[in-house]
């Protein structure tokens, strides 16, 4: 006699360690691409050099911003696959578009570091965030909609916070973008206050360590 499968959360779902993996390949390659915007300088004195890594200070402090918003995502993801526990085709699709939102941030951060001064530049960077937040937000909700893809058992009061959480960010993109139209150094500054504000928000939360599914409040 076929066996048949008449549980309706596991039906046509896949396992999620190799999009973890691929996940974390992805994020580690970015994070070192940012760097190689870095060139080292060559001097002839030391005042030479003094004055040519001054030059570079646009260049490190898009590295350093963009490295913390990377860092961000990358614990917002960690979050999320603490709580899903399998995947299908969509949310494969999803985690791809989140993917290639990722491998864009070290062009959009290079741009800034060159062109910083150009509002373009400012809005480009901060359209690359927005389109990230957005995808990572959807990605959550895809999966904790109905429980679809994570155990039964998680507290849809935690989902909640957890997805307004997740919508802050493209809200505060949209906010600094707006900012860049009229002055690029707030609206940069801005980029950096998102990962704070975020890191805030969410203290107390936590990534559980037992296998009993999280039920508590985000603080």
């Amino acid at each position: 006699m076929k066996f048949q499968n008449t549980d309706p959360s596991t039906r046509q779902t896949l396992g999620t360690q190799r999009i973890e993996n691929l996940v974390d390949g992805v994020f580690s390659i970015v994070l070192t691409l940012l760097v190689l915007d870095i060139q080292v300088p060559s001097a002839a004195s030391e005042m030479d050099l003094l004055g040519k890594l001054w030059g570079l200070r646009e260049h490190i402090l898009s590295f350093v911003i963009s490295f913390v918003v990377l860092g961000t995502f990358w614990y917002g993801h960690t979050i999320e696959f603490h709580f899903i526990q399998r995947s299908d085709r969509i949310h494969i699709g999803l985690s791809l578009l989140f993917l290639l939102c990722i491998a864009f941030i070290p062009f959009s951060a290079s741009l800034i570091g060159e062109d910083g001064q150009f509002r373009f530049a400012g809005v480009v960077y901060g359209l690359n965030l927005l389109f990230t937040a957005i995808m990572r937000y959807w990605h959550w909700y895809y999966a904790t909609n109905g429980h679809r893809l994570i155990d039964p058992a998680t507290d849809p009061r935690f989902i909640l916070k957890l997805r307004q959480r997740f919508l802050m960010v493209p809200f505060a993109c949209i906010f600094a973008i707006l900012v860049s139209l009229f002055n690029t150094r707030i609206g940069f500054l801005l980029y950096v206050l998102i990962p704070v504000f975020y890191l805030y928000r969410v203290r107390g939360s936590g990534i559980p360590t037992s296998a009993t599914p999280q039920t508590s409040d985000i603080d």
